[in-house]
């Protein structure tokens, strides 16, 4: 397991001979899904103590549903990087199974984790610091982006996910029997796609 870190190759290489079993990345995938579902309902938790006290329901319920969209999407993430990848491979013509493609690249979400990690102490430092005004949440967003350790997350989370990519490159190059050149242009312009879209969104708010 450790090859997951050190060796990605030999990793993969590996797994391939073994039958495919969605277990192991089902709870990585999870785990994130848990640590950003708490992230979320503590965001959520800091919205809901400035509304008034009528509102209180209102806002539990919201804090639920920002909890279970946090967990969901993980899951949702998975199943969309999966999709794209294995579609993008046929045009090399990619072999294997969509469950193994699904299983490798649940080894991708170990980022995640460490992501969510990350971000979870970063709300528990951060949030307790900014007041939400329900008149001007706009205000409260902008303090977010403006804190230092909010920007340094935010960059952090590039090099995560660039990290998850050199995962998905060897996930999928085994996953569906492809070349390393194949691999990386089939994880690098979908995962491209969306890093230059996640900086051009930090720029516009000011990150």
């Amino acid at each position: 397991m450790t090859n997951v870190l050190t060796n990605l190759d030999r990793f993969f290489a590996e797994l391939s001979a073994k039958d495919a079993k969605l277990m192991t990345p089902f709870v990585i995938v999870l785990v994130a899904a848990i640590i950003a579902a708490i992230s979320a309902m503590m965001m959520m938790d800091v919205m809901a103590s400035s509304l008034p006290a009528e509102a209180a329901a209102f806002a539990d319920i919201g804090a639920a549903v920002g909890a279970i969209g946090g967990l969901i999407m993980q899951f949702i993430m998975w199943l969309l990087y999966a999709g794209v990848f294995y579609v993008i491979s046929m045009f090399f013509g990619g072999e294997g199974s969509f469950k193994r493609s699904l299983e490798f690249i649940g080894y991708g979400f170990i980022p995640s984790i460490v992501g969510a990690i990350i971000g979870l102490v970063v709300m528990m430092t951060v949030l307790p610091t900014i007041e939400f005004s329900i008149e001007n949440p706009e205000l409260f967003q902008q303090a977010l982006m403006n804190n230092p350790t909010m920007q340094a997350s935010a960059v952090l989370g590039i090099f995560l996910m660039l990290w998850s990519a050199n995962i998905w490159i060897f996930a999928i190059k085994h996953a569906r029997n492809l070349s390393t050149r194949n691999a990386l242009i089939t994880v690098g312009v979908p995962v491209g796609i969306y890093l230059l879209y996640s900086i051009s969104m930090m720029y516009k708010m000011g990150i």
